[in-house]
Order: structure tokens, then sequence, then C-alpha cells
């Protein structure tokens, strides 16, 4: 491991920092508190809103920036935005009467909250019957658990219409799709392709978020570095999935967990234990010493 020392370490949530069950682990906890002991910085990186990560850590009495919405905005540790790209309500109101139409789970991702049709689950229940209708292996633990991670999130909110929801004028930075379709992923990609600027992003085996292109966690990480003065290089990143890559690329030293992605371990500088294996403890004690 090449020697620097390290000012901000920055963690991915799900598939990193978090257990099974959305909780953080003793073991990882306790790194993380030698760590802000030691004066270096801690921020978390997350498809989830910045409500739900606060929530989350503040339970184990954490209070890190929180890049949220996959890269869409940057919050402080009292809560404080600041940077945030919410999308355009025209493409807002155009992408969800799309997803609607075509029958795809989704949910909007604000600041303060995430936003579901009422029927998420019913239609994502028809999705996973298709599939494996089609020959696609999904156990019933592992289709539980995508609805749990929406289900169990801190501030969600089902609407029975959500255009009428959106006539009340709430910011929205991210919308997201659950779903193990491909296809849908890529007819989703392609129909974005319509609207400049926009994309989506796979981040993790169920989940995707349709967001502005130059709204990365990367991008965030660098703006969350110049904010506190502290180089790039200086920067410490633990993550697992696509929506990590970017993150990777900008900062000074890469943790990829045991459970990542191929792409994700071969971008590292090291390969941790998995996520089940307090492989954040583990990366903070490489270069905590």
């Amino acid at each position: 491991m090449p020697e620097r020392k390290i000012l901000l370490f920055v963690s991915d949530m799900d598939g990193t920092l978090l257990q099974d069950d959305f909780t953080i682990s003793p073991g990882n906890l306790a790194a993380i508190q030698r760590l802000e002991a030691a004066g270096i910085r801690f921020a978390v990186a997350t498809g989830r809103t910045q409500y739900d990560a606060k929530m989350i850590c503040a339970k184990h009495s954490l209070k890190p920036y929180i890049i949220s919405n996959n890269g869409a905005c940057v919050f402080d540790p009292d809560g404080t935005l600041l940077s945030g790209r919410e999308l355009k309500r025209k493409f807002v109101y155009a992408i969800t009467d799309y997803l609607e139409r075509e029958k795809i789970c989704y949910g909007l991702g604000e600041s303060g909250g995430y936003i579901a049709p009422r029927n998420w689950t019913e239609v994502f229940d028809r999705e996973v019957s298709r599939l494996r209708a089609e020959g696609m292996e999904i156990p019933e633990e592992k289709a539980a658990f995508a609805k749990q991670e929406t289900q169990l999130q801190h501030g969600v909110r089902l609407v029975e219409n959500v255009r009428e929801y959106l006539g009340q004028g709430e910011a929205v930075y991210s919308i997201s799709l659950i779903t193990y379709d491909k296809d849908v992923l890529r007819k989703v990609s392609g129909w974005t392709s319509g609207y400049a600027g926009t994309s989506v992003c796979i981040s993790g085996t169920h989940n995707a978020e349709i967001m502005y292109q130059d709204c990365t966690k990367g991008k965030s990480l660098e703006f969350l570095c110049e904010y506190l003065k502290i180089p790039l290089e200086q920067t410490a990143v633990a993550g697992d999935s696509l929506n990590d890559l970017d993150m990777f690329e900008k900062a000074g030293l890469r943790f990829a967990m045991g459970n990542a992605r191929k792409e994700i371990k071969e971008a590292a500088d090291i390969v941790t234990g998995t996520s089940r294996e307090d492989a954040v403890a583990e990366a903070i004690n490489c270069f905590l010493k």
C-alpha cells in the first residue's frame, strides 16, 4: 500500500458499510470512531436519500458528511445542503408517466425522503413472476430483500397519484428503478437518451437510478474535497458496485469489498473481506496506524 496521509474516508453504504439488516456492525462502528478520534473526516456516499442515510447513521451516534442520491446531493453533518442538482420538472413528469405506462417499478428520490406509488410492490412482484416464468432464477429471499430495502427506508411515503404529488413542487434529485430485468434497463436507458444530460446509473443487482450524467459520487467527492480543502490524493474510498467506480477513479486510495463487482475489484488498490466481515474496519485499519 502506498504511503500517504489520509484526511477523508468515504464509504458506500449498501453492500459495503451496512449489514444485511441495514445497520452498522460494532466492528465497523468502532473503526469509524477511531478514525474520527484521529482527526480524519468520515463521509458516506449512497444511492439512498440524505434523510435515510442520516437516520441510519444517527442510530449509531454518527454524523458524517453525506453524498446522497448517487451523487446528486452533498450535505454537511448538520444536514445543510451544500450541493444539489434537481431533475427538471418536465422530465420528471415525462419519465414517471412512461414508467407507469410500461409498468416498471420505480420511486422518486428527494433529499428528505423517498416517494413511491402505492402499488409498487404489486408491480415488482408481477415482474418477478414473469421473469421466473421465462426461466430466470430469483430466490424468494432475494426478492424479499429487494423489497425490504425500500420498505425499511426512513422517510418512505406511498402516494396514490404520483403526478398529483409532483404538483406540490418538491425537488426530485434521482428516480430509482427496482428491477432484475436487463431489458427493462436497456429500454429505459434508450428512452432517457432523448433528454440531454440524463442517464441510467446501475447501483446494484436490482437497483438503478435515473439522474444527470454529471451527478456522480466521483463528482461529489471532488466537490467535498474542494469544500473541505482536502487533496483528492489524500482521500480513501470503499465500495462494491458500479456506481462507486467514478469515485474510485478520483480517490487516492481505493478499497473494494470481497463481494464487489469485478470492475470495482480491478480498480481497487486493496480487496478486503466481504461486507459481512467488518470489511470497512479492515479498510480503515490499513491506513489508520
